[in-house]
C-alpha cells in the first residue's frame, strides 16, 4: 500500500514536469493567492489574536470602572476612559482587593532618552511595582521592576529596558547595566532588560523602556498624581487559582463599593453638584479578558482587517478557479489515459488519489512561492504606514502563519483538484457510443468551464468596484476643505519640559526658537500650538458662557488648543471678526480666549461673539472673547470642524509646542526643513526634534487607514482582473480548440472571418455580461464593510458600479481577441481534413 502510494507521488511529479508551462501559471496564481492571505492573517494574529508573550495569559484581566470621571481624563491606545484609574484609587485597589495573586499598572508616555551625548524621543511606560510580578515574566538580562521600586521613600530612578531597544541602542551589550540613562532630563540607572518578543501590555504600542510609577511626578506631565481627579492608569491583574473571571468580579465588587463610599466620592464631593455625586456613587467594576493586552482600536483595525481578509479571499477564489481551470483541460486532455488506467483494472479510488496528489503537489509549490508573496506584502504593508507606527506592522511570519498557509494550501487543493478529477471520471465511466460522446461531453466540460471563468469575472467584477469605492473616498478626503492653507506648510515638535526645562525656560526657548525661524530666509511666518493639528489628538473641557443656559440633553464640551501670536494667519484659518493673540496676551494680563463659529453656534453667543466671556471646567465665565475664526479641522480629516476655543499659550506657560512654519509661494518647504535640525540644535543640542514633516504629509499620516486599505485593494482588484483575464483567455482558447470543426463547416458554408470572431466575441460578451453584473451585486453587498471608511460616496454610488462593469468587460474583450483572431483563421480545408 505504501508503495503504490510513493509510486503514485512520483507519478503525479512527473505529469507536473511534464507540463511546465502550466505547472507553473497554476503555481503562480496558488502563490499569490495564498501569500496575501497569509500576509494579513499575520497581522490579524499579531493585533488581535495572539496572546501576550507572558506564561498562563488565560488568567489575567483588564480592570474597567464604567462611570463618571471627574476631573481630568487622559486617554491612550490601550483604551478608553473606563479603563483608566486615578493612582489614589489604584493604591486602594491593591490594597482591599481578594480576588487576584496581583495587580498590574501601567501609563505610557514620552520621553526624551539621553545616553552619552545623544538625544532621542521614545516611547515608554510607566509601571507600577506589580507590573512585570503579575505578568510573570523574567528579566533577559539583570533584573525587573519589584513594588520596592515603586514605594514611597524607595529608590525609585531605575530603569528597564525593552529587549528591542536595548538591541537597537545599545547593540545587545551587557555592560549596559547599572549605567546611566536620562529619562527627561533625570538621571536613572539600567537595572535589567525586558525578555525578547515582550513590548509591552498594549498592543499597539513598542515600548522602549519601563521606570516606575512612582518617578510619574518628574518624569511625566502628570505633575500631581496622587490627585483623585487624575484619570490616566490602565489596570490588568491576574486571577487567583480556581476562580473564574465572574467570580473574581463578584469578590471585588463589595470593596471596591466600600472604597468608593467611604473614600473616593467624600474626597470628591466638595466639586460635584448632586446629580453628579448620585451617578459617581453608583460606579463600579468590571473585569475583562485580558489575555492579549489592552486596545483601545480593536475595532477600528478589526473592521480594517475584515476588508483586508475580504479582498484577499476573493484573490484567492478567482486563483482557485483559475488553476481549477487549467487542470480540468488537463483532465480533459487525459480522459484517454485515464480509460485505459480503467481498462487495466485501476480503481475509481485510486484514479482520484492520484489526481489529488497532484493538486496537493501543486499546492505545495503555490505554497513555498506564497511564503516569498507574504513577505513581499508585509515589506509593502510597513512601507504604506509613514514613521514609527510603521513598527507595529513588523510582524514575521511565524508558526501560527505557517500552519495556517499549510491549511489554506490543503483546502484550496481541495477546492481545485477534486471537481477535474470527478469531472475527468465522469467521462470515462461509460462507454460512450461513437458519434454521441464527444459532443455531449466537450459541451458539458465547456459550460463548466465557463462557469469558472465566469465567477472569476464576477468575483474580480466585485473587487474592481470595492477599489474604485475607495479610491473616490480617498479622493474625495484629499479635496475636502479642511479650513487650512496647507500647501507651503510645514511642523514639527519640541517638549523641552521632558529635558527639565522649568515653564520660563521653555518659554525663552520657544521665543528664541520662533525668532531663529522667522529670521530663516524663505520663511513668510511661524506660530506655534499645543495641540498638533491632524494627529489625531484632542484635549477640551466642559464650558460656561455668559447668557447661555444648558438644557439636561446639552452638550457643553468643546475642544481646545493654546496657540501663539499669529497662528490663524500662519496655518491659513480666516479670521472673521476681531483680533489675534499678540505677544500682550501674556499671563500678566487678562484672560482672553478665540472661539470658532461652531463654537459660537453651540454655545448661542449670537452675531457679535466679540465681548462675551467663557469658562472652563465649571469656572465663572472670566476669559474674554477677543476673536471669531472660521471653523476648521481639529484632529482628523474625517471630522465635521468641532466647537472650538483657543487661549494664548504665553497665558498656560506649556512644556511642548508644536510649530508651524509657512513658506513663501513657490517655495518647496523641504529646503527651509532641511536647516530646522541646525537650528534648533545650535539652541539645545540635547533636544530631540519630533514629527517634522509637511502639512500635506501630516494629512496622509492622518489618512493611513484609508490609504493602506485603498492600495491593497487597489492592486488586489489589479491582480484578480489579470487572472480572470487569464482564466476568460484560457476558456475561449479551448473553446476554439474544441470547435475547429464546426467553425470550418461554417466557413465551407459562406461565413467570414468577421462573422467566426464576432461569434466568439458575442460567447465572452454574454460571459463576461452575465459575470459583471453579479459581480455588481456582490460589491454593492461587500460594500457595506466598507461603509465605516468611506467618505462623500456610497455603496450604491452608479458610477463606481457601471464603471467597473465596464472596464471588466473591456478586459474580457481584451482577453477574447486572440481566440476569436485565431478561430477566423481556421482554414475550412485543413479542418475538415482533420477530421
Amino acid at each position: 500500500m505504501f508503495d503504490a502510494f510513493l509510486q503514485d507521488i512520483r507519478h503525479a511529479a512527473r505529469s507536473l514536469r511534464r507540463r511546465p508551462l502550466v505547472t507553473g501559471v497554476a503555481a503562480l496564481s496558488l502563490a499569490l493567492g495564498i501569500g496575501v492571505n497569509t500576509a494579513i492573517f499575520s497581522v490579524f494574529n499579531e493585533l488581535l489574536l495572539r496572546s501576550l508573550p507572558v506564561p498562563a495569559p488565560e488568567e489575567l484581566v483588564n480592570v474597567t470602572s464604567p462611570g463618571p470621571h471627574p476631573g481630568n481624563t487622559s486617554t491612550g491606545d490601550a483604551g478608553g476612559a473606563p479603563f483608566v484609574f486615578t493612582h489614589p484609587l489604584f493604591r486602594d485597589l491593591e490594597r482591599v482587593q481578594t480576588s487576584f495573586t496581583s495587580l498590574g499598572g501601567f501609563r505610557d508616555i514620552r520621553a526624551n532618552l539621553a545616553f552619552r551625548g545623544e538625544t532621542t524621543s521614545e516611547e515608554g511606560l510607566l509601571v507600577s511595582g506589580g507590573y512585570f510580578g503579575t505578568l510573570r515574566l523574567r528579566p533577559a538580562l539583570g533584573r525587573l521592576l519589584t513594588p520596592d521600586d515603586d514605594r514611597d521613600g524607595g529608590v525609585n530612578d531605575v530603569v528597564v529596558l525593552s529587549h528591542r531597544y536595548w538591541t537597537r541602542r545599545f547593540n545587545a551589550s551587557r555592560a549596559v547595566l547599572n549605567d546611566t540613562l536620562t529619562i527627561n532630563g533625570v538621571p536613572m540607572t539600567i537595572v535589567g532588560v525586558a525578555p525578547d518578543g515582550f513590548k509591552g501590555t498594549s498592543t499597539m504600542d513598542l515600548e522602549r523602556f519601563f521606570v516606575p510609577l512612582r518617578m510619574a511626578p518628574r518624569v511625566s506631565r502628570w505633575r500631581d498624581p496622587t490627585s483623585r481627579r487624575n484619570w490616566f492608569i490602565y489596570v490588568f491583574g491576574r486571577v487567583k487559582p480556581g476562580l473564574t473571571m465572574a467570580q473574581a468580579e463578584a469578590r471585588l465588587r463589595p470593596p471596591f463599593d466600600a472604597v468608593i463610599r467611604d473614600i473616593d466620592l467624600p474626597a470628591q464631593l466638595a466639586r460635584l453638584k448632586a446629580d453628579a455625586r448620585a451617578a459617581y456613587a453608583k460606579r463600579t467594576v468590571v473585569l475583562e479578558a485580558g489575555s492579549r493586552g489592552h486596545n483601545a482600536n480593536r475595532d477600528e483595525t478589526m473592521a480594517v482587517l475584515s476588508i483586508l481578509f475580504a479582498v484577499t479571499g476573493f484573490v484567492l477564489l478567482i486563483a482557485c478557479a483559475n488553476v481549477a481551470n487549467l487542470l480540468l483541460a488537463r483532465a480533459t486532455e487525459r480522459s484517454g489515459e485515464i480509460a485505459v488506467r480503467r481498462a487495466v483494472g485501476a480503481s475509481s479510488a485510486g484514479i482520484l488519489r492520484l489526481m489529488f496528489l497532484e493538486a496537493t503537489l501543486l499546492a505545495m509549490l503555490g505554497g513555498a512561492g506564497a511564503l516569498l508573496v507574504s513577505g513581499m506584502t508585509l515589506s509593502g504593508l510597513t512601507r504604506l504606514v509613514p514613521g514609527p507606527d510603521a513598527d507595529i506592522l513588523r510582524v514575521s511570519i511565524d508558526s501560527t502563519a505557517l500552519l495556517f498557509t499549510a491549511g489554506l494550501g490543503l483546502v484550496t487543493a481541495l477546492a481545485f483538484g477534486v471537481m477535474p478529477a470527478v469531472h475527468a471520471l465522469r467521462r470515462t465511466a461509460e462507454r460512450i457510443p461513437a458519434g454521441q460522446g464527444r459532443t455531449t461531453n466537450t459541451r458539458s466540460t465547456t459550460r463548466l468551464r465557463a462557469l469558472l471563468a465566469g465567477s472569476q469575472v464576477a468575483l474580480a467584477t466585485a473587487l474592481l468596484a470595492l477599489a474604485g469605492l475607495l479610491v473616490a473616498s480617498l479622493a474625495n478626503l484629499a479635496r475636502v476643505d479642511l479650513g487650512i492653507q496647507r500647501a507651503g506648510l510645514s511642523m514639527f515638535r519640541i517638549a523641552p519640559v521632558l529635558n527639565g526645562y522649568q515653564p520660563p525656560q521653555s518659554m525663552a526657548l520657544f521665543d528664541r526658537v520662533a525668532a531663529s525661524l522667522q529670521q530663516t530666509p524663505g520663511v513668510v511666518s511661524v506660530s506655534a500650538a499645543t495641540v498638533p493639528l491632524l494627529a489625531d489628538t484632542s484635549n477640551g473641557s466642559d464650558m460656561t458662557a455668559t447668557g447661555f443656559t444648558p438644557g439636561p440633553d446639552d452638550d457643553r464640551h468643546a475642544l481646545s488648543s493654546d496657540v501663539g501670536e499669529r497662528y490663524f494667519a500662519t496655518v491659513g484659518i480666516p479670521l472673521i471678526a476681531g483680533r489675534e493673540f499678540t505677544a500682550a496676551d501674556s499671563d500678566a494680563s487678562r484672560p482672553v480666549a478665540i472661539v470658532n463659529e461652531a463654537f459660537a453656534r453651540k454655545f448661542r453667543l449670537g452675531r457679535s461673539p466679540v465681548g462675551a466671556r467663557i469658562g472652563t471646567e465649571g469656572k465663572p465665565p472670566d476669559i474674554e472673547i477677543v476673536g471669531v475664526v472660521a471653523d476648521a479641522t481639529y484632529n482628523s480629516a474625517r471630522e465635521t470642524a468641532p466647537a472650538q476655543f483657543f487661549r494664548p499659550y504665553r497665558q498656560v506657560a506649556p512644556g511642548l509646542l508644536t510649530f508651524y512654519v509657512r513658506t513663501a509661494p513657490g517655495l518647496d518647504p523641504a529646503s527651509v526643513m532641511r536647516a530646522i535640525p541646525a537650528l534648533v540644535h545650535r539652541l539645545d543640542a540635547n533636544l530631540p526634534i519630533e514629527a517634522m514633516r509637511t502639512m500635506d504629509e501630516q494629512f496622509d499620516d492622518n489618512t493611513t487607514s484609508e490609504r493602506v486599505v485603498m492600495t491593497l485593494s487597489a492592486s488586489l482588484a489589479a491582480l484578480a482582473t489579470l487572472l480572470a483575464a487569464i482564466g476568460l483567455y484560457a476558456v475561449l482558447a479551448y473553446s476554439v480548440s474544441q470547435r475547429v470543426r464546426e467553425i470550418g463547416i461554417r466557413m465551407a458554408l459562406g461565413a467570414r472571418g468577421s462573422d467566426v470572431r464576432a461569434m466568439v466575441l458575442g460567447q465572452t460578451s454574454r460571459i463576461a455580461v452575465t459575470a459583471s453584473l453579479i459581480g455588481v451585486g456582490l460589491a454593492m453587498g461587500m460594500a457595506r464593510l466598507t461603509q465605516s471608511m468611506l467618505y462623500g460616496v456610497t455603496p450604491m454610488d452608479p458610477r463606481v458600479q457601471g464603471g467597473a462593469a465596464l472596464l471588466m468587460l473591456a478586459v474580457a474583450l481584451c482577453a477574447g481577441l486572440l481566440p476569436a483572431r485565431r478561430a477566423a483563421a481556421v482554414d475550412p480545408v485543413e479542418a475538415l481534413r482533420a477530421e
